[in-house]
């Protein structure tokens, strides 16, 4: 089971400050970007149907 290495090589990453750092770093970001879709999705619907 060489995934389970992988999976507690990022545990053990993960709490490290960098890690952490890293961590909460991509999840702004992607709900930074989730919103950013959400935004455009909305402003083409309003300008295709307006």
């Amino acid at each position: 089971m060489r995934y389970l290495a992988y999976l507690q090589a990022l545990r053990q990453y993960l709490r490290t400050p960098k890690g952490a750092f890293d961590a909460r770093d991509y999840l702004r970001a992607i709900a930074c970007m989730a919103v950013s879709a959400a935004a455009a999705a909305c402003l083409l619907n309003w300008i295709l149907e307006g």
